[in-house]
């Protein structure tokens, strides 16, 4: 078992580097990986010594860290990792001494909407959790002015493609809501049936103790910098890449 582990990894890491020199090799390494022998494919919430570890969602692929396989858990169509800011995950993620979110939590499914259905979605759930968060600080929010603050925390579309050739739209999402604020990198792109949307949310959640509005609004948002926002949305963009629909 440890010859085909190590055999494993050298594959791997030889691929990757081959890879990385021509991204449209991409989608050649990712259906070899799909071929390896099922022992070689971690399950969830199972230590694994191996390079990656494969997030499967009926026809969805997705490769995230196997740290966050082991400890992470699955429930639906939602991948669950706690305590992120701590060891050892914390060196997993961009600029670990900012001590940024505490959980990650992975979406990944097809949905019987249009992507534009989908992606109304997306903004009305925004706005529904900044509305809450006013209320909670006793604050009054119009509904004009709601619209504008929630669509000022969404940025995109932005095209993506993945490795494979899937060619999508990218939004940011800086999610403000009582207790919590979350900054969430959504990827839709259309399904493989008609009026059927595939949906990749990664969601980076810190919680908060009190409810203040600020004078400027804008200082809600999950990061204070502008580069650590990039810097975490570059990382996400290397998972989203790797994504599969078969």
């Amino acid at each position: 078992m440890k010859n085909y582990g190590l055999l494993f990894v050298m594959f791997f890491t030889s691929s990757i580097a081959f890879a990385q020199s021509d991204s449209s090799k991409m989608g050649k390494l990712y259906n070899k990986l799909e071929k390896l022998p099922d022992m070689f494919i971690p399950t969830y919430n199972t230590p694994t010594d191996s390079a990656l570890s494969i997030l499967k969602n009926d026809n969805l692929v997705l490769i995230i860290n196997p740290q966050w396989s082991e400890k992470g858990s699955q429930m639906n169509n939602d991948i669950k990792i706690p305590k992120i800011n701590e060891d050892p995950l914390i060196e997993t993620f961009p600029i670990p001494e900012r001590n940024t979110a505490n959980i990650l939590d992975i979406t990944m499914a097809t949905y019987k909407k249009t992507p534009d259905d989908k992606k109304n979605t997306i903004i009305n759930l925004a706005k529904t959790h900044l509305a809450a968060y006013y209320k909670e600080a006793g604050k009054a929010i119009s509904a004009d002015d709601l619209a504008t603050n929630a669509k000022y925390f969404v940025s995109g579309p932005a095209n993506f493609t993945t490795a494979e050739g899937k060619t999508g739209e990218l939004y940011t999402i800086n999610d403000i809501a009582p207790q919590q604020t979350s900054f969430e990198v959504v990827y839709i792109i259309p399904g493989t049936k008609p009026g059927t949307t595939v949906y990749v949310q990664f969601t980076y959640t810190r919680y908060t103790y009190e409810s203040v509005v600020p004078e400027d609004y804008t200082e809600l948002r999950f990061f204070v910098y502008p580069d650590d926002q990039k810097a975490y949305t570059d990382f996400t963009k290397t998972f989203l890449k790797t994504l599969q629909v078969h």
